[in-house]
């Protein structure tokens, strides 16, 4: 991949392109951990008179671009390096290189200080060489970002004659440090061979993104201004990935829709994965995990706007920070608590619904169990049996276990045939057991859906993954699959043979479309 350097003739500008924000809130840690609650943040700004221009939300969510103190990526907690050479910080104009390596930099930070008060002081990237983590900012012709362990990589493509950078968007680059920063705290998720575990990975990046956007009391206000406080509405922060979303809809208007990829609100319903198509329009759910990603970020959303509505009935967007960042508390915990499972949904609505015990003695708990059962992250029956492991938490002040004492997945062997390869027998990673007790997803009906067993799971997410295309065979002898999908380039699974059986490793997650 050819690196390219922001240009030497960009030069800084006296002002930036649009108005600039005065005040940016950078609130303080909301529990104890591992750190001092007052710990800092991750890094520090690089000199208190150096400012860049940058986009505070995505290039085309309506918003201008505000002045912020430069970050310095390379030194604190999970350092990171942006390729080529840093120019000097400035207030450079919007499109050229100066302007989208800080843009890209300020994006990244205020992602890492979404998760900050909830990493483990010892935390590592997942690199293998102890390395900063690298961020390449303009990989090569493709409508594309990716996590792959190695870097965080946005490419650039031209639609319709107009040429898009992912790194251009806060929503991308914060969306790909979620996946980067989720993998840093749960290196067992990666592997995962089951559909809820690969779409809770997309929905906890689209999650980093919507956090990161809605802790700049700036973007807090513009929402509160947009939504009347109803948090839970179609809005700027809602929109994820506006740019991208409408390169995505110019090309392939059943991808994504008109005016973004994503969108946090929507009135999807839960559904077994196994049901469920591998691909759909977006407006459909299907098992491919962008767009089942949609329904846990739904609901957590929801679950938010609820908190919102429990703190204050008429909010300020100080009160929008504080939700956001008591929110990320709570997921950040659930995060490092919940066991592997094959019903990971709904392991993680109750985790949030048990971290709220610890963390914030119950008070949102009716928020999110409220909002977990209306998608169907929790069946009923599955509400009330975690209601009771929640009194226990808050009366005895000792949480579920969770660090090491936590179920963190196993090696299976499966048929290789069943998937179209011509030998051998695939082995993949996948839960430890189906689910926890009672807890349970609903029922499109009634009652709750029965949890299929771990092989189950696992086939289906390999359906999916073979079906679609997403795996290379280049390192297996030629003519190993029935199927190998050689037209489709974007691939987040490799197979490697080892002692006469295939294993099935993830390669990255990437914000690729199905065209």
């Amino acid at each position: 991949m050819k690196k390219s350097k922001p240009s030497a003739s960009s030069k800084p500008v006296a002002k930036p392109a649009a108005s600039v924000v005065k005040k940016i809130v950078k609130p303080p840690a909301p529990v104890p951990t591992k750190k001092s609650a007052s710990a800092p943040p991750t890094t520090k700004p690089s000199s208190s008179k150096s400012l860049i221009a940058v986009w505070q939300n995505d290039p085309e969510s309506g918003l201008k671009p505000s002045k912020r103190p430069a970050p310095a990526l390379s030194v604190g907690l999970l350092p990171l390096q942006i390729e080529g050479t840093a120019p000097k910080a400035g207030l450079f104009n919007p499109g050229t290189p100066h302007f989208r390596y800080w843009n890209c930099a300020d994006a990244i930070q205020r992602a890492k200080n979404v998760w900050h008060p909830c990493l483990p002081e010892t935390l590592q990237w997942q690199t293998g060489t102890g390395n900063p983590l690298e961020v390449v900012l303009n990989g090569h012709e493709d409508l594309n970002a990716f996590y792959d362990r190695k870097t965080l990589t946005f490419h650039h493509a031209t639609i319709k004659g107009k040429t898009v950078h992912t790194a251009d968007s806060p929503d991308v680059v914060a969306h790909e440090m979620g996946h980067a920063i989720l993998d840093a705290l749960r290196p067992d998720l990666w592997d995962a061979a089951l559909d809820e575990v690969a779409a809770f990975h997309e929905s906890f990046a689209d999650l980093t993104a919507l956090l990161s956007a809605l802790q700049n009391e700036t973007i807090a206000a513009a929402v509160l201004k947009e939504t009347g406080g109803m948090l839970y509405s179609n809005s700027i922060v809602s929109r994820f990935a506006v740019q991208f979303g409408k390169s995505v809809h110019a090309v392939n208007p059943a991808s994504a829709p008109a005016d973004c990829l994503r969108n946090a609100v929507n009135s999807f319903f839960y559904r077994e994965p196994m049901f469920l198509p591998p691909m759909a329009p977006h407006y459909e759910l299907s098992s491919e995990p962008h767009s089942f990603s949609r329904l846990f970020t739904a609901g957590f959303f929801e679950g938010m706007a609820a908190m919102l509505k429990a703190i204050s009935s008429k909010p300020t967007p100080a009160d929008i920070v504080k939700v956001s960042v008591d929110a990320a508390a709570l997921l950040g915990r659930a995060v490092q608590c919940a066991a592997l499972t094959a019903a990971f949904y709904s392991e993680m609505a109750a985790q949030v619904i048990w971290a709220d015990a610890t963390l914030f003695e119950g008070k949102f708990e009716e928020a999110f169990r409220s909002a977990f059962v209306r998608r169907g992250l929790l069946s009923l029956e599955g509400a009330r049996s975690l209601k009771a492991e929640a009194v226990r938490v808050f009366a005895t002040g000792k949480p579920n276990a969770g660090g090491d004492d936590i179920p963190r997945g196993r090696d299976i062997i499966l048929r290789a045939s069943a998937y179209g390869l011509m030998e051998g027998a695939l082995v993949v990673r996948t839960a430890s057991f189906s689910r926890r007790g009672l807890i349970a997803p609903a029922a499109p009906d009634t009652g709750s859906t029965p949890v299929p067993g771990v092989e189950q799971a696992t086939q289906s997410f390999l359906e999916t993954l073979f079906r679609r295309g997403r795996i290379d065979f280049s390192q297996c002898k030629p003519g190993l699959s029935s199927v190998p999908h050689t037209g489709i380039k974007r691939k987040t699974h490799y197979l490697i043979e080892q002692n006469g059986q295939y294993h099935l490793r993830r390669r990255c997650f990437d914000e690729g479309i199905d065209w």
